[in-house]
């Protein structure tokens, strides 16, 4: 458990250190949304959740 609580904050730092970067060079959410959305859709091991909350989340953008 404690693994996995570290793996946690630890990705939640490298989220935070990438949105660092997209806000510097002005990337928008709609881009980065639709392109995870885009990439998501082809891998067929993650929840069908996760696919259809990216899509809801571009359609809002």
């Amino acid at each position: 458990m404690v693994s996995r609580l570290n793996d946690y904050v630890e990705n939640h730092e490298n989220l935070d250190k990438l949105n660092v970067i997209l806000k510097h060079y002005g990337v928008s959410a709609e881009f980065v949304a639709h392109t995870l959305s885009e990439g998501f859709e082809q891998d067929k091991e993650l929840p069908k959740e996760l696919i259809e909350d990216m899509k809801q989340f571009c359609a809002m953008l």
